[in-house]
């Protein structure tokens, strides 16, 4: 038996995911046969939720969208594969088997055989010959009328201009427990210097297995987490924004906000910090500026006046 291809799930619920997944174990005694990968770059072929944009956009950043199957209310322009919902595991496997046999007559092998086909087409019934209409011999011109002149439309009448309610400010939410999770000591600093004005309680940790253990000790309502945390770090910073999120939040909680801190801001990493489930992506060299707009967003206000951090 030929190894599986491999498949990778962008997107969906824990409910459709296990769907999928069971249904390429279940067929993993056919030919062509599937295994499910986690990481992007070692899949063969990709199922992605239409309906999740940053899926979507993840698969137009790494350009694979002629390797994709999307499932969802709206196909992307240019999807070669596309069905609506509810997933039928079954048209999800034809799919994937045509775009096995379509590799295989491009690299000149043998397609594949389908055990699942597509059910055949309903063969074209004529109409009846009573209905059958048969257009008339035309004359060469025919007369025109002009159209008659519509009366005018009048536009009603406006109604008088409500006066124009304040707006009111979003509800603040209290944020002041903070976690930085950085390898860099320098890094560290220079985003405490920043966050100064906010009259934030921070504690800080240099890699992944010290910010799980405080955040085991105490509840974090902002974190800030390095993408790359070297090699000290059990877990990268994407690694552990998909554990912050899996935890379970209590009754009454809201969950920390996170916030992706990385020298890597190309659209593609700012897609991968959106999948990990960060709420914000900020790029180093840190704009101040560009931190007290997100800190603003989320109702915290500086409480002193900004110093400019050295460094």
């Amino acid at each position: 038996m030929s190894p599986p291809v491999r498949v990778a799930l962008l997107g969906f619920s824990n409910f459709e995911r296990s769907a999928l997944a069971a249904c390429f174990r279940l067929a993993g005694v056919r030919e062509p046969h599937y295994g499910q990968v986690t990481d992007l770059e070692d899949a063969d072929l990709l199922v992605a939720d239409a309906d999740h944009a940053a899926s979507v956009q993840l698969v137009q950043a790494t350009e694979r969208l002629a390797d994709t199957v999307f499932i969802g209310a709206q196909p992307p322009e240019d999807a070669r594969a596309w069905m609506a919902r509810p997933i039928d595991p079954l048209h999800v496997m034809r799919e994937l088997d045509a775009m096995v046999a379509q590799r295989a007559r491009g690299q000149g092998g043998a397609a594949p055989a389908l055990p699942l086909p597509l059910p055949p087409e309903p063969p074209a019934v004529p109409p009846p010959a009573s209905s059958r209409v048969v257009p008339a011999e035309l004359p060469a011109e025919l007369p025109v009328e002009p159209p008659a002149a519509a009366p005018p439309i009048r536009p009603p009448a406006a109604p008088p201009a409500a006066p124009r309610a304040r707006r009111q400010p979003p509800a603040a939410r209290l944020l002041q427990h903070t976690l930085l999770v950085d390898d860099s000591a320098i890094a560290t600093l220079f985003l405490q210097k920043c966050l100064e004005p906010f009259g934030l309680q921070i504690a800080t940790a240099a890699n992944s297995g010290r910010a799980t253990l405080l955040m085991s000790q105490q509840r974090f309502d902002l974190i800030f987490l390095d993408v790359e945390l070297g090699d000290d770090s059990p877990m990268d910073g994407l690694a552990l924004c998909q554990q912050i999120r899996r935890h379970p939040v209590r009754a009454g909680e809201q969950p920390p906000v996170v916030v992706m801190v990385s020298a890597h801001h190309r659209e593609l990493d700012r897609v991968r910090g959106t999948l990990a489930g960060c709420d914000a992506y900020l790029g180093k060299p840190l704009q101040q500026a560009e931190l007290h707009k997100l800190m603003r967003r989320h109702g915290v206000e500086p409480v002193q006046p900004a110093a400019a951090p050295s460094g």
